[in-house]
């Protein structure tokens, strides 16, 4: 090999010639790169827990509906709404906890929780006051706070 090429080769003499410099990452570059991950987990984390709040409220939403369901086939065997989900022949949903708030005559309302979040959802049907912890939308439609 030219010895000239081999001196236009060699890094400043504080690093030494190339052939001895070991290969591999400095400690600057790899905590930039950790950095990095890092905003990257920052701007992710909130999207995650909106989306995973979103799933919950869904789930009680979809409690409602089948309360809603069971609670109108109660009605017509019995003439009367159930005023305990016992009293109805209902699957009930993990980690969700339905109660039915108020039962009179024509009407009744219900409020589901999650185990995992401190939003709740409610619906009533019929001449019966709204539970007053979350916004009503209107009879038969379901509301989360």
């Amino acid at each position: 090999m030219d010895t000239t090429l081999r001196d236009r080769r060699l890094l400043p003499s504080f690093l030494g010639p190339a052939r001895n410099r070991q290969r591999g990452f400095t400690l600057v570059e790899l905590m930039v790169v950790v950095v990095i991950i890092a905003l990257l987990a920052v701007v992710a984390l909130p999207r995650f827990a909106r989306t995973r709040d979103k799933a919950y409220r869904s789930q009680m939403q979809t409690a409602l509906r089948t309360l809603v369901t069971t609670q109108e086939s109660y009605f017509d065997d019995n003439l009367a709404y159930a005023n305990n989900i016992n009293n109805l022949n209902y699957n009930v949903t993990p980690m969700v906890t339905l109660q039915i708030v108020q039962t009179a005559g024509n009407g009744w309302s219900a409020k589901a929780t999650h185990q995992m979040t401190t939003s709740e959802c409610m619906v009533y049907i019929g001449p019966v006051a709204p539970v007053p912890s979350i916004p009503d939308n209107g009879e038969g439609i379901i509301s989360c706070s």
